[in-house]
């Protein structure tokens, strides 16, 4: 019963950093952030006016700035998980008490991330998100056809 519980944690853990780690890059989670360039280039297409840049780029400024103190509490929080899994005795309470709260700080950089999307947009005209619209449909349509192939 005790392995059992101690696999359970241990992978609550990894899955726990792996995911707090897909948030390095608020705003553009970490595989996302990967595409980042893409993403760029999609507004890049979009022909911004420099009004509708700095609001971007200051809504973007503003998420990294509120996702750094979240991503240190949730490191401070893996490792009073692993300090508690060395115990001799691991409190499950306490354990299951800080995956919650890991899992609340990741909900509040999503919501950060879903926050800074609807931010930009607020700011595209409708001719904007029409082209927007119609380049993120071929970006999967090419996705589909590589899984095909």
């Amino acid at each position: 019963m005790r392995k059992n519980l101690l696999v359970l944690i241990g992978l609550l853990i990894i899955t726990s950093y792996g995911f707090a780690q897909e948030f390095d890059c608020p705003g553009h989670g970490g595989r996302e952030g990967k595409h980042q360039p893409g993403h760029m280039m999609k507004l890049e297409m979009l022909d911004l006016s420099p009004e509708q840049r700095e609001e971007i780029e200051t809504s973007r400024y503003e998420v990294k700035k509120k996702a750094i103190p979240l991503r240190a509490e949730i490191q401070l929080k893996h490792l009073d998980m692993q300090k508690e899994m060395q115990a001799d005795n691991p409190n499950r309470s306490k354990l299951m008490n800080l995956t919650k709260q890991i899992s609340d700080l990741q909900l509040k950089i999503k919501q950060l991330m879903l926050d800074q999307k609807l931010k930009i947009h607020s700011i595209l005209t409708p001719e904007q998100k029409e082209q927007m619209k119609r380049s993120m449909h071929k970006t999967i349509e090419k996705k589909i056809i590589k899984k095909i192939h």
